[in-house]
């Protein structure tokens, strides 16, 4: 059963960064990827002021290309509250594209706009029929709260993980990918560790954000009982019985 899947994130590259493998296994299953931006207001920040379409167009052929959906919603950056307008313009979207699983911003954070696209996110997708004038819609069956990077999320506890070994390379080049999106930028300037696993032979080219995600799956996955590769996630609500999003 093809099942349709609604993330969050505060800026252009958090989803990608957070649950970039979730979304590459996804896709390759035949399942519906929807990511939002909150803070898309490129001009409002210094390393997109100037070069606002061409970011937006690159964000979107990137997103083509590994067969996922991405809206923008244009908040300014380091502005986003968790107020009642942000909530509806989410809510409004969770009524239109009715995700069976959400995912959404740890709350405890050091960046504002992830604390607060995390708490508006997740009161959209629960009590989206105050928000919208749909009454009847149900709320989402299944939400989660993921990790944005440990320089960044705190107190972030998973309960829930995605083994990604399949797709782990493929998320390595997502996250290098979507920083190539940002003007004046090379894969030569962003790669900054290479690493190869000796007994399956995967070899990984890392940003300095995928060098701090790699590291984390590897946790997550000694945490999952494998020695594989995961992502850890928190559930905010649903069963937490584990079994399997698909």
């Amino acid at each position: 059963m093809s099942l349709t899947i609604l993330a969050v994130g505060a800026h252009m590259d958090d989803v990608e960064i957070g649950v970039g493998g979730i979304l590459c296994q996804a896709v390759k299953e035949g399942h519906r990827f929807v990511s939002v931006v909150v803070a898309s207001d490129h001009s409002s920040w210094k390393m997109t002021a100037g070069h606002e379409a061409s970011v937006r167009s690159s964000q979107l052929e990137l997103a083509e290309k590994y067969g996922y959906e991405k809206r923008f919603l244009d908040y300014a950056y380091h502005t986003v509250q968790p107020d009642n307008e942000l909530k509806r313009k989410l809510a409004e979207i969770y009524v239109e594209v009715e995700p069976d699983i959400t995912f959404v911003h740890h709350d405890h954070d050091h960046w504002p706009d992830h604390v607060s696209s995390g708490i508006a996110a997740k009161d959209a997708v629960l009590f989206s029929h105050g928000y919208t004038t749909n009454k009847t819609i149900h709320r989402c069956p299944r939400v989660f709260a993921y990790n944005t990077s440990p320089a960044q999320t705190f107190n972030f506890d998973p309960d829930f993980f995605i083994p990604v070994d399949k797709v782990m390379k493929e998320y390595m080049e997502l996250m290098i990918e979507i920083d190539l999106c940002l003007p004046h930028t090379t894969r030569e300037k962003l790669v900054v560790q290479e690493v190869k696993n000796l007994d399956t032979g995967l070899e990984l080219s890392l940003t300095s954000y995928g060098r701090l995600k790699q590291a984390q799956c590897l946790e997550w996955g000694d945490m999952n009982g494998t020695r594989g590769y995961a992502i850890g996630l928190k559930t905010l609500w649903g069963p937490k019985d584990g079994r399997p999003l698909w």
